[in-house]
Parts: C-alpha cells; sequence; structure tokens
C-alpha cells in the first residue's frame, strides 16, 4: 500500500507542476465567447441570487452539484477505510478526485463563473483554471478506476498493461490540455474533448468485466458502466433539447442539462454503495473463478 500511495503522491506533483506551468504561460484569457457574451448577458441566462456584492449563479444547481461532490467523497472514503487492499484503495482514489472534481466544476460552472469568467472584463471567457483543473481531476480519477481493475486482473501481463495505460493516459492529457492551453483551443478544452479523450477507459472496463462477467463482481461493474453510459446520452439528450430554457418557460423552475448529469451521477454513486459495497472486498479480490469478488 505504501508504493500505491508513493505513486499517486508522484502523480499528483507531476499534474500539478505540469497545471501551474501551463496556466503561467498559456493563453485561456483569450479565448472569448463566441459570440461575444457581455457581464449583463452572461448573468441573464440563468437565475442568479445576490446577496450584498455576492453574485451566486445558478444556486439551486450549486446546491445539487455540491451534494454530489459530498456523496462522491464519501464513497471515496468508505473504500479507502479498508486496509492493505488495492483494489478498495485505487477506487477511494478515484471517488475522492471525482468529489474533490465536481466541487470545482460546481465552482466555475455554477455557483462562481460570472467571477471567474466575467468579473473585470468586457467580454466572457469559454473557461478559466478552476474548470480545467476539474478536467486534470477527472481524468485522474478515471485512470485510478483503471488501476483499482489492475488490482484485480490476472495475469500479471494484463494487469501491468493496464496500470502502464493508465499513466500513458494521465501523462497524454497533461500533454494534449497543455497544448489546448498554449494554442489556446476552446475545443480541446471542452467537456465534450474530456469525454471523447476517456472513451477508451470506459470501453476498457466495460470489456474487462464483459471478459469475466461470470463472476459477481465483474457482472455488478458491466452494470454499473452500462448505466454510465445512458447518464451521458441523457446529459446530451437533455443538452441538444434546450431543457433548461423549456422548463423554465414552462414552470419557472430552473434544471437544466448539467442538473440532470448531476442528479443522474448522484443515483450512479450510490449504486456503487450498494453494487459494490466495501466490506465485499475485505480481502484482495481475484479474477479466478467463483473468487471474483470476495
Amino acid at each position: 500500500m505504501n508504493k500505491d500511495r508513493t505513486i499517486v503522491t508522484l502523480i499528483l506533483v507531476t499534474v500539478g507542476i505540469s497545471f501551474f506551468i501551463f496556466s503561467m504561460f498559456g493563453k485561456v484569457g483569450t479565448l472569448v465567447m463566441a459570440p461575444i457574451m457581455t457581464t449583463t448577458e452572461y448573468l441573464n441566462q440563468w437565475p442568479v441570487f445576490t446577496y450584498g456584492n455576492l453574485i451566486i449563479q445558478q444556486p439551486s444547481s450549486s446546491i445539487i452539484i455540491l451534494i454530489l461532490s459530498i456523496v462522491t467523497v464519501s464513497l471515496g472514503l468508505h473504500y479507502l477505510k479498508l486496509k492493505n487492499n488495492h483494489f478498495s484503495f485505487w477506487l477511494g482514489i478515484n471517488f475522492i478526485l471525482w468529489g474533490l472534481g465536481a466541487f470545482l466544476a460546481g465552482l466555475s460552472y455554477q455557483a462562481f463563473g460570472y467571477y471567474l469568467k466575467c468579473s473585470g472584463l468586457t467580454a466572457c471567457l469559454v473557461t478559466d483554471w478552476v474548470e480545467l483543473l476539474y478536467m486534470s481531476l477527472t481524468v485522474l480519477s478515471i485512470n485510478a478506476i483503471l488501476m483499482a481493475y489492475a488490482a484485480i486482473i490476472q495475469p500479471y501481463s494484463t494487469s501491468l498493461a493496464l496500470r502502464r495505460f493508465a499513466f500513458i493516459s494521465i501523462l497524454a492529457y497533461i500533454g494534449y490540455q497543455g497544448i489546448g492551453m498554449m494554442i489556446p483551443d476552446r475545443f480541446m478544452l471542452s467537456y465534450e474533448s474530456l469525454l471523447l479523450f476517456l472513451s477508451p477507459n470506459l470501453v476498457i472496463f466495460m470489456l474487462l468485466s464483459y471478459r469475466y462477467r461470470h463472476e459477481e463482481g465483474h457482472a455488478q461493474l458491466l452494470k454499473l458502466w452500462i448505466a454510465f453510459i445512458f447518464v451521458n446520452l441523457a446529459y446530451f439528450v437533455a443538452l441538444l433539447s434546450g431543457q433548461g430554457s423549456f422548463i423554465l418557460a414552462k414552470t419557472g423552475l430552473w434544471f437544466n442539462e448539467n442538473d440532470t448529469l448531476h442528479v443522474l451521477l448522484i443515483a450512479w454513486m450510490i449504486g456503487w454503495w450498494i453494487l459494490i459495497p466495501a466490506k465485499e472486498f475485505s480481502h484482495e479480490p481475484h479474477t479466478t473463478k467463483n473468487k471474483a469478488s470476495h
């Protein structure tokens, strides 16, 4: 376990230093929204709560993603409570990073987006450093799941290949995001680009769990990944349908595509709690028949 902790520390330090350097020398501050959007136009897109000089945009959405963040970090701690278990350790790291990333996303996309993208500017920016850091944490968290898979997959050559893929994926995204910040390029720094970048990981998760679906643990994991696909499809359906504007016009309530995604993700996180309980992994799982998760 000490080796795992050392790996996590080295990865976090590498990503942190790289992100700082690219933030310092990048040109993200030149990427303005197209068409150009003023502060007033930006705030008029959604409900805003003001208290004195404090402006919080999308207050209900901010609460929803805060709940998602708390649930996800709690799930990570739930897995980390086990000792000497590589599978649960990496799942715990994944969900803690995922939850922290969700919190940062809530600051940028929801609560304090005005301050990060518009305050003091004549034209609002496409993205900001908080949003980009959230994407970096997301890449780390998803690859932590790959490390968790590596702990339960045999033979050793396959396990080693998964670990190598995780490291390469992290390094590749550091470079990819860095280039996007230096050019700068709005698509390379977008959420949609992030999903495309991480799609090979999701395919690997599904293929591995399908390959070992006769084992209870992998059968449950496969269900979760299939559900995850539908969660993201629901996001894009809500986005393309203009759900937020429609519901606001019809009911006066604010509930957009991000809210749809976050509510479904809360349910998905609870699904992990139920289908992959930490107590099931009190000993390191094996991938031999009938011993997958016990």
